[in-house]
C-alpha cells in the first residue's frame, strides 16, 4: 500500500535557509580563528622550523576541510531548493490532471 507524502514546501526552505546560516557561521568563525591557527617560528633554529611547520600544515588541513564543508552546506541548501521547486511543479501538473479527470468523470 502506498502511503501519502506530505511536503511542506516552506519547512524545507527553511531548512535550506538554516544550512546557508550555518555555512555562514563556519565562515565567520574561520575567519575569526583563522589566523590564530597558523604560527610563525618561536626562533631560527631547526626544531622551531619544523615544528611551526607541522602545526602551519595541520592548519593548512583545516583550513581546506573548512572551506570544503562550507561549500557542501552551500551545495546542499541549493539542491533542497531546486528539489523543492520541482516538486511543486510536479504537484501542480499532477494536481491539474486529478482535477481534469474529476471534471470529466461529472459530467
Amino acid at each position: 500500500m502506498v502511503d501519502l507524502v506530505h511536503v511542506d514546501a516552506e519547512i524545507v526552505l527553511a531548512a535550506a535557509g538554516e544550512l546557508d546560516l550555518l555555512a555562514d557561521r563556519l565562515a565567520a568563525a574561520q575567519g575569526l580563528s583563522g589566523p590564530g591557527t597558523h604560527v610563525i617560528p618561536s626562533g631560527a633554529e631547526e626544531v622551531s622550523l619544523l615544528a611551526s611547520n607541522h602545526f602551519n600544515e595541520g592548519a593548512a588541513t583545516h583550513d581546506a576541510s573548512i572551506a570544503q564543508g562550507i561549500v557542501e552546506l552551500r551545495n546542499a541548501a541549493q539542491t533542497l531548493r531546486i528539489q523543492v521547486t520541482e516538486y511543486v511543479a510536479q504537484d501542480a501538473v499532477r494536481a491539474a490532471g486529478i482535477t481534469a479527470v474529476q471534471t470529466a468523470l461529472e459530467l
